[in-house]
């Protein structure tokens, strides 16, 4: 069976938005970010239980997984593991108070 990724509106608008600001900045980088991103979602659907397991008071956010983009250790995916693949959650900024919004109800 394929592996799928399942990404929620948050997740889209992320990656759009960290998208959008590398690209302004350095199309370069945003070229190996992009690239960097889909090496990264190939090995968690591979091996969904390797982030580091999170519980946040918000149920939204509830069980999830952390783990770095792939040579861009300062971005973050927030995702869960499923039957048939990941669900993205969030992908963010390690700068980020991702704490406090995620334990936000």
């Amino acid at each position: 069976m394929k592996m799928s990724i399942v990404f929620l509106p948050h997740a889209r608008s992320d990656l759009h938005e960290i998208g959008l600001y590398l690209s302004e900045r350095d199309l370069a980088v945003s070229k190996r970010f992009n690239q960097a991103v889909d090496r990264t979602w190939e090995y968690l659907l591979d091996a969904p239980e390797s982030g580091e397991k999170r519980d946040y008071s918000n149920p939204e956010y509830a069980n999830i997984r952390i783990w770095q983009v792939f040579g861009f250790p300062n971005h973050l995916i927030f995702y869960r593991g499923t039957e048939t693949g990941i669900t993205v959650v969030r992908v963010l900024h390690g700068a980020r108070d991702y704490e406090t919004m995620f334990n936000k109800e």
